[in-house]
Formats: C-alpha cells, structure tokens, sequence
C-alpha cells in the first residue's frame, strides 16, 4: 500500500512538472509537446498511445513548417466575376471560392505530409480511387500523381464541384477524372448544406458551426449506388473527409467493402466517438479489415487521431 502510494504521489508531482513546463513553452511558442504529453498521463488520450500522441505532436510541426513555405510559394492568377480565384501552386494550378492562400497552404500541406496515407496505407499504381470530400481537388490531384487510373471525385458544394470541373477538364476529358455533384450518405436524399464562410472545406450535413449558414439542399447518395451507377469495375481505395457523414457514408458503401475490400483513409475527429463507431461500421462490413492510427492530435483537450486507416 506504502509502495502504491508513493507511486501515486510521482505521477502527480511529475504531471505538475509537465503543466509547469507547458506553462513556459506556451510563453514562447504555440503548441507544446508538454501539454499533448500532458493530456496523456491524465487519461485524456483514450485511442493514441503516448507514442502516436509524440508523433502526432511532431507531425503537425511539419504540417505547420510545410504550410508557411508553401504560403510564400502560392500565387494569385486571376479572379472570377463570379467570386472563383485560380491559384498557381507547386503542384499545378486550382480554382477555388473566394479562398485565400493560407487555407490553401495548409490543404497542400495535408497532402505533402501524407495524411491518408503512404506506403501501404496509401495509392498504388492503377488503383480506382474514391475522393470523398474532394473538396476542391487537392486530394484528387495527390492521387493522380501517385499513379491512381481514375478518381471518382465526389463533392456536394455547388461552388467547389465548379471548382473541380474547372480545374480537371482535361483529365475529365481523359476519362482520368469522374466528378461526381453529391455527398455521399447511407440512403438518396437531399439535405441542406451547412456553409462555412470563407472555407468551404468545412462546409457540412452534421456540424452546424456556430459561424455557418444554410445552404441550398442538395443530394446524396450512397457509395453502393454510385459504384452501380458508374459502373466501375473495381473500387481499390477510399478516401473520406465529409466533416461528420463519415459513419453515414460508410453505411452506404457495405455492398462495396465487402466485394472489393478497398484500403480506406477515414477522417476520425468531426464526432467525439468517431474512434469508437468507425471501426464498428468497417468491420460489419467485413470482419478481415486491419486498422492503422493516423496521426493523433488533441480536440478540445483531448488526443484523437485524425485518420484511421483499415486494409
């Protein structure tokens, strides 16, 4: 008993020191490895170990790192009457709604560090791609580039699927690229698009952001359907980003993991059990999937990974 409670009396005295250390980082600095650290001891970590919590603290320094260079490498080309801008970036030229090039910056960053996935997580040569939530086409270009035969990008905003067309005419003219005017859902519908003003990479069905405003309703449809409609031979690879539908989306893509068992990238923090009902969806789906931890990053105080991986 003696010994336990001199354990007990450690760990606090060794917590305090790492809230006494974090008070001194963030005096200097914007976020600390004390603080994630932190987090963990006091059990607010409960899917990333220490580990993954160190590493996801040290990816987003890269993340951060990458985006700054890429801010001063981004350039305005033109602006639309109708409130679209064309940016040159490093990797080509994109259209996107009144963006600026901070967000912009930060979307590449994303790409460049990978974070749905590299090497056996991540794109292989030929692969039929699904881009759920492609947003303005970051996503979908990274995937092209690293060999993908055809991606399926699939956006529900109005003003980003303009996007998409304007910026992929010719690989849609290649038959490269499939742009696809829906979200992606567990059943048709149509649904009022959440707008986030100023970036609609945030643009949702389930959040309603303090800051954002309705929308128009537009339709969903599921994975399932879309595969069909298509007629896509195969599905290698999912990519999901859809600001909380995720577990919706899943539901309606069951017909498509169970036959063609795709490697899947899924956003894991837009709901706070996110971690916990995502990899129950997957596996209904098919009980042979293996999960991977993305990095994990702390959300409103607590340490949740960002991307779950499954193959």
């Amino acid at each position: 008993m003696r010994i336990h409670n001199v354990s007990i009396r450690i760990a606090k005295t060794l917590i305090v020191l790492i809230l006494v250390a974090d008070v001194f980082w963030c005096l200097y600095h914007y976020y600390s490895p004390f603080h994630v650290v932190a987090l963990a001891l006091v059990g607010r970590s409960p899917d990333c170990a220490l580990g993954q919590t160190i590493r996801g603290f040290q990816s987003n320094l890269r993340h951060d790192a990458v985006a700054k260079r890429l801010w001063g490498e981004i350039r305005l080309v033109e602006k639309d009457p109708a409130g679209f801008q064309l940016w040159e970036t490093p990797g080509g030229r994109l259209w996107a709604p009144n963006s600026d090039a901070m967000l912009l910056s930060h979307l590449l960053s994303e790409e460049e560090n990978r974070i749905y996935g590299r090497g056996e997580h991540g794109i292989r040569p030929g692969d039929i791609v699904l881009d759920c939530g492609a947003h303005v086409g970051v996503y979908t270009r990274e995937a092209l580039a690293e060999g993908a035969r055809l991606v399926v990008a699939i956006e529900p905003a109005p003003d980003n699927v303009e996007c998409l067309r304007r910026s992929f005419a010719a690989e849609i003219a290649a038959h490269r690229v499939i742009v696809c005017a829906k979200g992606v859902w567990d059943k048709d519908d149509f649904l009022t698009l959440n707008v986030y003003p100023g970036n609609s990479a945030r643009d949702s069905f389930v959040i309603d952001w303090k800051e954002a405003q309705a929308g128009a309703k537009v339709p969903l449809t599921t994975i399932d359907n879309l595969v069909s409609e298509l007629k896509l031979e195969r599905v290698d690879f999912i990519k999901m980003d859809i600001e909380g539908a995720e577990r919706r989306a899943l539901a309606g893509a069951r017909g498509t993991l169970a036959e063609y068992r795709p490697r899947l990238a899924i956003a894991a923090y837009h709901l706070p059990d996110d971690p916990e009902v995502i990899p129950r969806v997957v596996s209904s789906t098919w009980s042979g999937y293996r999960m991977g931890c993305g990095p994990c990053y702390e959300y409103n105080y607590v340490i949740r990974p960002g991307v779950l991986y499954f193959r």
